[in-house]
């Protein structure tokens, strides 16, 4: 490298250390970064120490703070700024200190000290302090001097709890809470117990039974509700605590004064026995005052017969009594296929194409057929249908047979065959 080479670069080193030396005197902070002290706090950090501001040339004060907060989420911190000045003389009206785009205002408290505080969230790092005071009149020292105690601390917000009960006024023997938990710092997970526990304040009242994942961030509570009486259902999550009021109503029995049975039926004593409130219901020795109309075993009620008959038990050991009237049994629905038709002959008479039918009905059933609509197939040429009902009286367990008139023809039918759709009955 030539010499000449060697000072022109030279120089140009020398060039850029003036330029950049010359910014930083320009635009530098006005007090050295040794000047404040910043201590990290179990909650924050805490700036302290003192600065020195030429209020007739600037009244600007800056430092960079640089505090990496330790979340991923965004958070709301809250900031409490204290200056405090040599003399009330030397002290400004107002100040602002200013957190990157946040700002705090701080007032005097009539002495030497301007205070302030405010909450601002941050996601990254607070990078600059800068503080600004006005003087309503410039005192006597061009130079002032300050300390400053800054804390900043986290100011958490606490997690959403809900709980929804099932009902307000319980007459069930169990029933089920909803709790959801909405965390903003954590990925909450009802998975790990140690961070929760759920409780009833009166356990005479109701207890916790169980507990069932629902989601990742709630369950369901089951819950026994034991006697009538006012309680809280209590849910604590770290270190808060929510807690609902629910009213277990007086436990009222009811059962029915009278039932109707028909003969063959089979039902339950317990069917008839209706609560409201808290507790449950105990039924013991189930009598019948006529076991040949009434049955009552294990307490099923058996219909034996037409009649009446008086049923007891001891309900939470109270005698009670259903009246129980047992009716005919009533007579079973006839199917279909209970009736049987069949065509035995016809007449087709040419010259006005009437066709008679000869059909043969066989009722197998209980009921006395009264209509009947039916389906004839046959082959005139081709295969064709005809549909018509007729009115017929059939008694249960007969045969009969009728001469159907089932309209003109234009040829002499073969292949006759009949369906019966549908048909209407008595009892």
């Amino acid at each position: 490298m030539s010499l000449r080479n060697y000072f022109y670069r030279f120089g140009k080193y020398i060039l850029t250390f003036f330029f950049v030396t010359l910014l930083m005197v320009l635009f530098g902070p006005l007090q050295a970064q040794a000047a404040i002290t910043k201590a990290v706090t179990t909650d924050g950090f805490k700036l302290s120490g003192t600065g020195s501001m030429n209020v007739w040339d600037g009244d600007e004060f800056r430092y960079y703070i640089g505090y990496q907060i330790p979340h991923e989420d965004s958070m709301d911190y809250k900031v409490d700024v204290t200056m405090t000045f040599q003399s009330s003389g030397l002290t400004p009206g107002r100040a602002s200190v200013y957190l990157d785009d946040d700002s705090i205002p701080l007032y005097s408290n009539g002495g030497t000290v301007l205070q302030g505080s405010a909450t601002f969230s941050k996601s990254d790092e607070m990078e600059l302090m800068e503080i600004f005071v006005n003087y309503d009149s410039f005192p006597s020292e061009q130079n002032v001097d300050f300390s400053i105690s800054v804390n900043v601390r986290e100011n958490r917000k606490n997690a959403d709890i809900a709980i929804y009960p099932p009902e307000n006024n319980y007459d069930k023997t169990t029933g089920v809470f909803l709790v959801t938990v909405d965390d903003p710092y954590v990925f909450y997970s009802n998975k790990d117990s140690s961070k929760y526990s759920v409780s009833i304040s009166d356990s005479s009242v109701a207890q916790v039974t169980g507990i069932t994942p629902k989601s990742n961030d709630s369950f369901e509570v089951s819950v026994y509700f034991a006697k009538a009486g006012s309680t809280e259902f209590i849910f604590k999550y770290e270190n808060q605590t929510k807690k609902v009021t629910f009213t277990v109503a007086k436990t009222v029995i009811t059962v029915s004064s009278s039932i109707s049975l028909k003969v063959g039926d089979t039902t339950m004593f317990s069917n008839y026995v209706f609560k409201t409130g808290g507790g449950s219901i105990t039924i013991k020795k189930v009598k019948s005052s006529n076991k040949k109309i009434v049955d009552a075993a294990g307490g099923f009620l058996i219909a034996k017969k037409p009649g009446t008959a008086r049923v007891s038990a001891l309900v939470n050991g109270k005698r009670r009594t259903i009246t129980v009237i047992v009716g005919k049994k009533p007579a079973t629905k006839p199917k279909l296929k209970q009736l049987q038709v069949k065509v035995k002959g016809y007449k087709y008479y040419p010259d006005s194409g009437k066709t008679i039918y000869t059909t043969r009905f066989t009722n197998k059933s209980k009921s006395t057929i009264t209509k009947v609509k039916l389906k004839f197939t046959m082959t005139i040429n081709e295969e064709m249908t005809r549909t018509k009902t007729f009115k017929v009286n059939i008694k249960p367990g007969k045969t009969k047979t009728m001469k159907l008139n089932i309209g003109k023809l234009i040829a002499d039918p073969s292949n006759i065959k009949v369906k019966c759709l549908k048909f209407w009955y008595k009892s």
